[in-house]
């Protein structure tokens, strides 16, 4: 991480932001009083990690629904069995693509949809006939839920926090941190999509990288390796494990060194990451393209706050390592007698 400490220990107490941390009250008062900031929360959500997954107990219209918490995903779905496990009456079909390929896709009003401190009466949501979402998931909670605040992603703590700043432009809102990493997020997307995008460096390499809790492990396309000189046949390659989304294709991986990775202020060397023909995304050698996905894992060894009011991400790090690829224990062994770099 890039060290301007200095200048933001300055910052953090000039703001008061540290001070005012322990004055949060449950009615949702100010986290933070700095001149004319106010950053209010609006809601806080539970969220625990099962095997590098965000799971978040909510209720639909009453009736106790396990779903993933998202941030990759652009609707809020649920599985056509968990409808109708819930008695809900699908209507509008059409076709939704992702990784696996495509499924079908209906939609249902819901008279409420709660999640800890949170809820949305009448919402409508998106029906996908899918059962890969995860052990007993039926739900995946999507940035149409997200993107309408600035969000922080606190998974050690096991806390999704809404908030609505008021009068912060220019407020570093990183207010448990005195040291803290930042980066910009994409200020316009293809197609309308709400996705959380920040510029990313591999091996010097930049591309477009999507923050993805979906992903249970952070992965980079294919082309993009190749773009930065990563390539299968490599000294420390092995096999990875197989991804998923909508859809029932399976698309495979592998595993390789990467010599340094840039988030931001953050730079992490000496990486092991998934890389795999994730081809929806199209080909990142395009200026508008992803090439990364900063997955569950990246996500669960830091604290995010995704500030959509001032078109920034703030992070810290909480844990290591940074990224844990995902492998199949029977693949496990290396191309080569090669000797892997020691991961972040």
């Amino acid at each position: 991480m890039r060290d301007d400490g200095s200048r933001r220990r300055f910052l953090a107490r000039r703001w008061g932001l540290l001070a005012l941390v322990g004055a949060l009250a449950p009615s949702g008062a100010a986290w933070a009083d700095a001149a004319n900031c106010h950053l209010n929360k609006v809601a806080e959500m539970p969220v625990r990690v099962e095997r590098n997954q965000p799971i978040v107990e909510a209720d639909v219209n009453g009736t106790r629904v396990r779903a993933l918490l998202d941030t990759g995903a652009d609707v809020t779905v649920i599985s056509q069995a968990g409808a109708a496990r819930l008695g809900l009456e699908v209507s509008s079909q059409r076709r939704l693509s992702g990784i696996g390929g495509t499924a079908a896709l209906g939609q249902v009003k819901l008279k409420k949809l709660v999640a800890g401190g949170w809820w949305s009466d009448s919402p409508l949501v998106h029906v996908v006939q899918n059962e890969n979402f995860g052990p007993d998931v039926e739900m995946i909670l999507g940035q149409d839920i997200f993107a309408q605040y600035d969000i922080e992603l606190d998974f050690a703590n096991g806390a999704v926090r809404f908030f609505e700043p008021k009068g912060c432009d220019g407020v570093p809102l990183a207010y448990w941190a005195q040291d803290y990493a930042e980066a910009a997020l994409r200020p316009t997307l293809p197609l309308g999509h709400r996705d959380i995008q920040v510029r990313v460096s591999l091996n010097d390499r930049e591309t477009w990288a999507l923050l993805d809790t979906g992903f249970t492990h952070s992965s980079v396309l294919l082309r993009t390796a190749h773009l930065a000189d990563v390539h299968e046949d490599g000294p420390d390659v092995t096999k990875g494990s197989e991804f998923h989304g909508i859809g029932k294709k399976r698309t495979p991986t592998w595993i390789a060194t990467f010599g340094s990775v840039a988030i931001g202020d953050e730079t992490v060397r000496h990486v092991r990451l998934n890389v795999g023909d994730f081809g929806l995304f199209g080909e990142p050698d395009r200026v508008n393209a992803i090439g990364m996905f900063l997955g569950a894992d990246f996500a669960k060894t830091h604290r995010i706050y995704v500030a959509n009011s001032q078109g920034k991400v703030y992070f810290t790090n909480v844990g290591r390592p940074i990224f844990a690829p995902g492998q199949r224990e029977a693949d496990a062994t290396p191309a080569s007698d090669a000797k892997a770099p020691a991961a972040n």
